[in-house]
């Protein structure tokens, strides 16, 4: 574990350093010798933002540093931490801050600039303290879940909550659930899953669905994914909400899997609700689900 908080700390040094820099995700988890999705996953829990996010933020936070205490030219700035043009460094860093890289200087706000973070083992043990989840480990069968599909944005591109937004999805589901044939007892699944297998894209795919014992007959506008045999860790979370379910899957990512005995299988996550009321009810909970496999 605590090579891996050396490794982060060595890309979040080397960042700091080089901000005019691209970010090669796979690269960085082949250094890892782990997939890009646990490597995100590992980052997101010990730094507490995306790949993405952290070094978009890191840049405009030297952005903003250079602007009060330098007399360089805003497009200059914008140059010399990552910014291929004055038009995407003035919306990004109006995003950030309120107002205008122009404006910034000239009203020269009070604000507090991040610092880069310093990890360690006992930050990453933190993100247990609140958690104490023991996951159930077991092999379950291949399934073939027939459900809804829409896009949502990768995680690790955005910081957008897409939570709230998928409440129509599920609805519809439930309105055309007599249609899909075959089903097995009731269960829910809300599965994310990667066109290249890699989950490296900005936009992935969501399905709602439903497990069925056969797809000979799939609805219109529904789609199927199976999952093969497989070993996984279970994880119960308590509360059904966007909190909860992020700190659940910090807590996998960051804490859980570098300590355990077993690392990431190939595979999609999974979220799974036994009952309707469970993914309706913020007082219901569900099951996270990782594919793994032993070291």
């Amino acid at each position: 574990m605590q090579q891996a908080v050396q490794h982060i700390q060595g890309l979040v040094d080397h960042v700091e350093d080089n901000l005019s820099e691209d970010i090669n995700i796979p690269q960085l988890a082949d250094s890892f010798h782990v997939s890009s999705w646990h490597f995100q996953r590992l980052f997101k829990a010990l730094v507490g933002d995306t790949v993405g996010g952290y070094v978009r933020g890191r840049r405009l936070t030297e952005a903003a540093r250079l602007l009060s205490h330098t007399h360089l030219g805003i497009i200059d700035i914008a140059f010399s931490v990552g910014f291929g043009s004055h038009e995407a460094f003035t919306r990004s860093f109006k995003a950030y801050f309120g107002q205008s890289p122009a404006d910034f200087r000239k009203n020269r706000p009070v604000v507090i600039l991040n610092e880069k973070p310093l990890l360690s083992t006992k930050l990453v043990r933190h993100l247990a303290s609140e958690i104490k989840h023991v996951p159930t480990i077991t092999t379950v069968p291949a399934q073939i879940i027939v459900g809804i599909p829409t896009a949502i944005p990768s995680p690790f591109a955005t910081d957008e909550i897409i939570c709230e937004s998928l409440g129509p999805l599920w609805r519809t589901l439930l309105k055309r659930q007599a249609e899909i044939k075959d089903q097995q007892p009731t269960a829910f699944y809300a599965i994310t899953a990667s066109p290249s297998g890699n989950f490296t894209e900005d936009t992935l795919n969501f399905i709602a669905g439903i497990p069925v014992g056969s797809a000979d007959s799939v609805p219109e506008g529904m789609v199927v994914h199976t999952f093969p045999e497989q070993l996984v860790a279970m994880f119960d979370v308590a509360v059904l909400d966007k909190d909860t379910v992020l700190k659940t899957i910090n807590y996998i990512y960051g804490y859980w899997l570098p300590n355990s005995p077993y690392v990431r299988g190939s595979g999609s996550d999974y979220e799974l609700f036994d009952e309707y009321e469970g993914f309706i009810n913020p007082d219901s909970g569900s099951r996270y689900i990782i594919p793994i496999v032993p070291k």
